[in-house]
């Protein structure tokens, strides 16, 4: 595995933050809190769409390293609802990736998130609480409902800092 070289101690990481863990092997993401207590274990993509250990593509894994959750756009608060192709990618939360180890930058990538959505389900298939995850352009992917749910009150408290593990 490819851990992250940083932690969120170097980042100003207190009482009213959490850290997710990603691991691309396992397909799942845990939360713990400033002590260390695990919250939960949820299913979680870090896959691309080309093939495994494949991270300094375009399109492929999501770069393993060290990550803050920036701006949350939340889309299932829009009261129209409208199918547009960004709601159909995205699902019904999506949360802008703060790149804190210059991985992006290194391997020509731009605009990680953690999102929920997917294409492929179609719509609304997209849109369900529990879709289908599939590999995405490199980003972080789990259950509509999970971000809403787990992820979103974490982010609401203080920072969250998100490491991801991949297939070295």
């Amino acid at each position: 595995m490819i851990n992250p070289q940083r932690k969120p101690q170097e980042f100003g990481f207190s009482a009213k933050d959490h850290h997710l863990i990603v691991n691309d092997v396992l397909e799942t993401v845990k939360a713990y809190n400033f002590s260390g207590k695990m919250l939960w274990e949820l299913p979680c993509l870090a896959r691309g769409q080309y093939g495994e250990e494949q991270w300094r593509w375009t399109a492929s894994d999501t770069p393993p390293g060290l990550y803050k959750l920036g701006t949350a756009y939340k889309d299932y608060l829009d009261p129209d609802n409208v199918p547009i192709r960004d709601k159909k990618s995205y699902g019904w939360l999506t949360f802008d990736m703060q790149d804190l180890e210059g991985n992006e930058d290194d391997n020509g990538r731009a605009g990680i998130c953690l999102h929920g959505g997917g294409s492929p389900c179609g719509w609304p298939g997209a849109w369900d609480e529990y879709q289908d995850l599939f590999p995405t352009f490199g980003c972080v992917r789990m259950h509509n409902a999970h971000l809403v749910n787990a992820v979103l009150p974490l982010y609401e408290q203080g920072t969250v800092f998100v490491s991801v593990y991949q297939e070295g």
